[in-house]
């Protein structure tokens, strides 16, 4: 089984080169979400002045809701429709769909993500980020990267679930 993920990271910086930097430490250092190799794709991404920004940072975040809403819908197929079902839930598909939920709302970056808020640490966009962003476009970058991972599935569940020190 192969692995190929995209996710767009949104951070402050002061060129292309130095966002992509920010960004690769950024999975070097990532604990929980490891991929064999993480490619920089630099011709999508962009600065604040791209004219694609924008549209790709709403396309981001609306890929994150349909990620979530789809999670929700799973939950619900399964029988959860109140918070008061979730005290019958038991350990397993349901409680790790719940799990991912959860992390798509807290901000904990997840091989889900497509679109997410380094600056933030959220798969949203705060106001004040936004009206900064407005007023400083040239400083704010939105990074495209390809996580990719090969091998047989249980190994490569293995990696990206693994907590290293």
């Amino acid at each position: 089984m192969n692995l190929d993920v995209v996710h767009r990271i949104l951070l402050g910086g002061a060129d292309l080169e130095e966002s992509c930097r920010l960004v690769t430490r950024f999975f070097d250092r990532n604990f929980l979400v490891k991929y064999d190799q993480v490619i920089i794709l630099e011709e999508e991404s962009c600065s604040a002045e791209d004219p694609r920004f924008w549209r790709l940072v709403e396309q981001g975040l609306s890929e994150n809701r349909q990620v979530l809403s789809g999670l929700i819908r799973e939950l619900a197929d399964g029988g959860f429709h109140t918070l008061n079902d979730l005290s019958t839930m038991t350990q397993g598909y349901e409680s790790k769909t719940l799990h991912t939920i959860t992390h798509l709302l807290d901000g904990f970056f997840g091989i889900d993500t497509v679109f997410y808020n380094l600056e933030e640490d959220s798969h949203q966009l705060g106001e004040q980020l936004r009206v900064r962003i407005l007023r400083e476009p040239g400083t704010f970058w939105l990074v495209t990267v390809q996580g990719q991972s090969g091998g047989s599935s249980s190994e490569l569940f293995a990696r990206l679930r693994k907590f290293e020190l």
